[in-house]
């Protein structure tokens, strides 16, 4: 059931999973957030209160003074192949949100998408759909994505942040490994030439992969695998740091696209 900010219900504020409130006369704007397990919040004790697209929102909203609600369509070993448009499981989700802020657009309000993707099209195994999935095929399933968000909303802007690093062990029940951390590093040079070829198009963080990697200790949950303790999952307090990361950077791309 969607839920909407009202005087008497202010006190859920935090704790919604939608909606994000700050002071501000410009128009409210709206996000649909694609990803996978570390966009959902995995592993958190609460994710709907601790997921980044939660603090991610807020903290978009707080820079920008204006109501943001969005919607998180992030799923739990998602790869770019399950959100194309053409029978993607996970299409259905992106399809719902831009429903959702269909009477939004129309009042002028503007609609991000904000996309982390790449983590499961690294995987070895092929237990993850399409993994491995090429550079090529990549940038090309995160182009039919955003053509059809397009076709719904022409003036949308799209922000593509790098996949964030895992250990090179990750071994779960998907195999990742160094050769998956190899693949997933590279990712950034497609999101790098989407961004170059299409101005409705911005580059994200880019900024978290090195974050983590030198802090993962710190800010990932360490879990038992096969080739031993691996780090792949933020856990809450790396969850905000990702947060600042992709909030700094949607703001800068909303700002470049009103000039």
């Amino acid at each position: 059931m969607r839920r909407f900010l009202t005087i008497t219900a202010l006190a859920l504020l935090l704790a919604s999973p939608y909606v994000a409130k700050a002071k501000g006369d410009s128009k409210p704007c709206n996000i649909v957030y694609i990803g996978n397990s570390i966009t959902y919040g995995a592993l958190h004790k609460d994710r709907i209160k601790t997921a980044p697209p939660i603090t991610t929102s807020a903290m978009v909203g707080k820079a920008l003074g204006v109501e943001v609600e969005f919607r998180n369509c992030a799923r739990s070993g998602a790869t770019t192949c399950d959100f194309l448009p053409e029978g993607g499981r996970d299409w259905p989700k992106v399809a719902q949100a831009m429903k959702e802020f269909k009477s939004k657009s129309d009042a002028g309000e503007a609609i991000i998408f904000s996309i982390m993707l790449g983590t499961n099209d690294s995987a070895i195994d092929g237990t993850t759909t399409g993994s491995p999935v090429s550079r090529a095929d990549y940038k090309q399933n995160l182009k039919k994505i955003i053509e059809a968000c397009r076709e719904v909303y022409p003036n949308a802007i799209f922000v593509l942040h790098r996949p964030i690093w895992y250990s090179p062990n990750t071994y779960n029940g998907t195999m990742y490994l160094a050769a998956g951390l190899k693949r997933v590093s590279r990712y950034i040079d497609e999101l790098v030439a989407l961004a170059n070829e299409f101005d409705y198009i911005y580059l994200g963080d880019v900024d978290g992969f090195g974050f983590f990697e030198k802090n993962h200790k710190r800010f990932h949950v360490p879990e038992k695998g096969n080739a031993g303790t691996f780090y792949l999952h933020p856990n809450e307090k790396g969850a905000k740091h990702l947060s600042k990361f992709w909030s700094e950077a949607i703001v800068k791309a909303i700002k470049k696209s009103q000039k």
